[in-house]
């Protein structure tokens, strides 16, 4: 089985919300091109919360993220 990336820009995050905190594994990029992978602890109108695998917390505005990424298995 392939897999598949799902990238979700800044414009699009607010319509994808429920969708984002299910994932398991997330990347998140920022303006700033600094690249951090985890589980989104909580997401809402102005803030993001990532969990990465050392088990510490980042809080971003959404306004410094440029997009979120997720892999999705294919279907072939």
């Amino acid at each position: 089985m392939g897999k598949r990336q799902v990238r979700i820009f800044r414009n699009d995050l607010q319509e994808h919300l429920s969708e984002l905190l299910q994932q398991p594994v997330v990347q998140v990029v920022l303006r700033n091109k600094v690249v951090l992978a985890g589980s989104l602890s909580s997401i809402n109108a102005d803030k993001l919360q990532l969990k990465d695998f050392r088990f510490n917390k980042h809080e971003f505005n959404l306004d410094e993220v440029e997009e979120v990424i997720y892999d999705i298995e294919a279907s072939y």
